[in-house]
C-alpha cells in the first residue's frame, strides 16, 4: 500500500509521531545511561539495582509490591532519586534478593 492510499490526516500525525520520537531519543539515551552507570555502582543501592534488573519481574509489578510508585522505582534505578532504608529492605524482598553489608575492620598502625 503506498503512502498516497493514507488520508492526508493520518499522514500528518504519522509525521508529528515521528518528530514526536525522534526529539525523544536523546532524553531516552540520557535515561539508559544514568540506569547503567548507577547499576554498576559498588554500592548497596548498585547491588539492589542489579537484582532488581536480573529479576525478570515488572517494574511495576516490583513497585507495587514494596510499596512505592513504578516512577519512584525508576527514578531509583536511574541514580536520581534516594530512597529510605526500609524502602530499600521492601524492594530486597520483592525481588528475593539476600544483600549482605560486611563491615571493613579497620587495621591499627603499630
Amino acid at each position: 500500500m503506498s503512502q498516497n492510499n493514507f488520508p492526508p490526516e493520518l499522514i500528518e500525525q504519522l509525521q508529528r509521531d515521528r518528530a514526536a520520537i525522534a526529539a525523544e531519543l536523546p532524553q531516552l539515551a540520557e535515561r539508559h545511561e544514568r540506569m547503567v552507570e548507577a547499576k554498576e555502582e559498588d554500592t548497596y543501592s548498585g547491588h539492589l539495582r542489579r537484582a532488581i534488573h536480573n529479576s525478570g519481574r515488572l517494574i511495576r509489578k516490583i513497585a507495587a509490591d514494596a510499596g512505592i510508585s513504578s516512577h519512584t522505582l525508576c527514578e531509583f534505578l536511574e541514580g536520581t532519586q534516594t530512597l529510605r532504608s526500609d524502602v530499600m529492605d521492601r524492594l530486597a524482598q520483592a525481588v528475593r534478593a539476600t544483600i549482605a553489608v560486611e563491615p571493613h575492620r579497620a587495621e591499627h598502625s603499630r
